[in-house]
């Protein structure tokens, strides 16, 4: 089994991260700015003129004209511009349908209802990949990891170091997690040789630290299945990504280098990316719940006399139970045998029953035990 020491190229070129069109540092490129994709055709038309764009890729046509890119042709009318400025784009229809009818007046109306919908949150895929980890013996297990290079070292969470029986290592280390809160003390640390599922001959080895929990499952949300149509092509490192799960083991920036292979994909209107890894594609980004929360209100109303006749059955004494023949019996014999000696103290003597028959044959068992 080899080891993967490859060194990837990266690209020094030096690129404003800064939308053109709201000028936000969080995204780069018309393909991702929401308010970009929500203005009617006609405007979106108008910034790409404005900034000077290629109506083909969307970028800078400084380095070429349109006659020339090799972008491709649009999905939708097969003519030279972007997918994004087609007016036959059904995105663009139903955008010209909604500022239509906001510019018709309606009369207000008022329903009332006790169920409320929520709408649907969004939430951020996070990088994961299930992998083989190999145990003392020799087998490989499988293990659910998460990819995280803001995080300075590797954990292995306690019961996936227990199912694995790996040999630990004493350290003494504190780890500091968001805004410095101190996550705990480590419990060892622990040598991972990690294996991709789809390429046996690649493997890393992995220093990790023992934590009880690293995070908890991912992602937070059930995902929408569709959010996964557009790569439905790929070697996906994690089939069920879209499903909440735990993590067994949390990768860091010391061996995120090793890890990342420097293809990624990026789709036009769509906040999912894929990254391709020696374990294969992980996708991350916003994507939406797959459900809304219903959010039920439910009034409970119970009469006075309900509660009144509850009260009157909660005060009333119980039904007095009659006492059985040896009972009777048992409260006579210490009415005519119980004395009190001077500190106090009650003595009475024992009783015994008539009928020494119904004790059983218990003689045998009391002479054995002599």
């Amino acid at each position: 089994m080899t080891k993967t020491n490859k060194k990837f190229p990266y690209s020094s070129q030096i690129v404003s991260n800064v939308c053109v069109h709201c000028n936000s540092g969080s995204h780069f490129g018309l393909f991702v700015c929401d308010s970009f994709l929500e203005l009617p055709i006609k405007e979106k038309w108008d910034v790409v003129k404005k900034y000077k764009l290629c109506f083909n890729c969307l970028k800078e046509n400084k380095t070429h004209h349109i006659s020339k890119c090799r972008a491709g042709i649009c999905k939708f009318c097969s003519k030279l511009h972007n997918s994004i400025l087609c007016s036959k784009n059904p995105n663009n229809i139903k955008t010209f349908i909604a500022n239509t009818v906001s510019d018709i007046h309606t009369e207000d109306s008022t329903i009332s209802s006790n169920n409320a919908i929520v709408p649907a949150a969004q939430a951020v895929l996070l990088p994961t990949a299930i992998v083989y980890v190999k145990d003392i013996n020799g087998a490989f297990q499988k293990c659910r990891i998460l990819i995280d290079s803001a995080s300075q070292g590797s954990f292995v969470r306690e019961s996936c170091v227990n199912l694995l029986q790996l040999k630990r290592t004493s350290v003494n280390i504190n780890v500091d997690g968001l805004s410095s809160r101190n996550v705990g003390r480590v419990s060892g640390l622990v040598q991972l040789e990690i294996t991709s599922l789809f390429y046996k001959n690649t493997s890393i080895t992995v220093d990790a630290l023992i934590l009880p929990k690293i995070t908890c499952d991912l992602p937070q949300f059930q995902v929408d299945a569709s959010a996964l149509n557009t790569f439905k092509n790929l070697q996906l490192a994690d089939i069920n990504c879209l499903q909440p799960s735990s993590i067994d083991i949390l990768l860091g920036a010391d061996v995120f280098g090793e890890i990342m292979l420097n293809r990624h994909l990026n789709v036009p209107g769509h906040s999912l990316t894929a990254m391709e890894t020696i374990f294969g594609w992980v996708v991350l980004g916003k994507t939406k719940i797959s459900c809304q929360r219903i959010i039920s209100n439910h009034a409970s109303y119970n009469a006075v006399e309900f509660q009144l006749d509850k009260f009157w059955r909660l005060e009333e004494l119980s039904e007095t139970k009659p006492f059985t023949n040896e009972e009777i019996a048992c409260e006579n014999h210490f009415k005519r045998t119980y004395t009190r000696d001077s500190t106090g103290r009650f003595a009475v003597k024992f009783p015994f029953r008539d009928s020494s028959d119904e004790l059983g044959s218990s003689r045998d068992i009391a002479v054995h035990r002599l």
